[in-house]
C-alpha cells in the first residue's frame, strides 16, 4: 500500500503534521489491520475517558493519546523529542482511513489469488 492510498476528510498533503500520521502509520502500524484496530480501541478508550491516556511505543515513533489529542514523537530525526500535536478527531480520522485501506488492500489481494487459483 502506498501512501496515498490514505486519506481522510482534510487531508492535506505536503502539511508536516499530516506527513507526520502518514509516517507514523507506515511504520509503527504498518499493514496490520489487528494493529489499526487495537490503535482505534485506545483512542476510543482514551476519548470516552475509560482511559486518561495511552502510549505506545513503536518502531521509530513514540504516541502519547489524551483525551483531546494526540502526540507523535519522532525518536531518530533530527527533531527527536519534538512532539507534533494533533486534535485527536484528526488522528481518528486518519487510523480509521489508514484500517479501511489495509481491508480494501487484503481484499483486493485475495480476490486476485482467488482469480488466479481457478486459472
Amino acid at each position: 500500500m502506498t501512501t496515498s492510498a490514505c486519506t481522510w476528510p482534510g487531508r492535506i498533503p505536503g502539511d508536516p503534521v499530516h506527513d507526520r500520521i502518514i509516517a507514523y502509520l507506515t511504520v509503527d502500524i504498518q499493514q496490520s489491520p489487528v494493529w489499526a484496530n487495537e490503535l482505534l480501541q485506545h483512542l476510543s478508550a482514551v476519548a470516552s475517558g475509560a482511559l486518561p491516556s495511552w502510549e505506545r511505543p513503536g518502531n521509530a515513533y513514540c504516541l502519547y493519546v489524551y483525551p483531546d489529542h494526540v502526540e507523535i514523537e519522532d525518536d531518530y530525526d533530527d527533531t527527536a523529542g519534538q512532539n507534533m500535536r494533533i486534535p485527536l478527531a484528526t488522528f481518528t480520522a486518519a487510523v480509521q482511513a489508514w484500517q479501511r485501506a489495509i481491508t480494501d488492500g487484503l481484499k483486493n489481494r485475495q480476490e486476485a489469488h482467488g482469480k488466479a487459483t481457478e486459472e
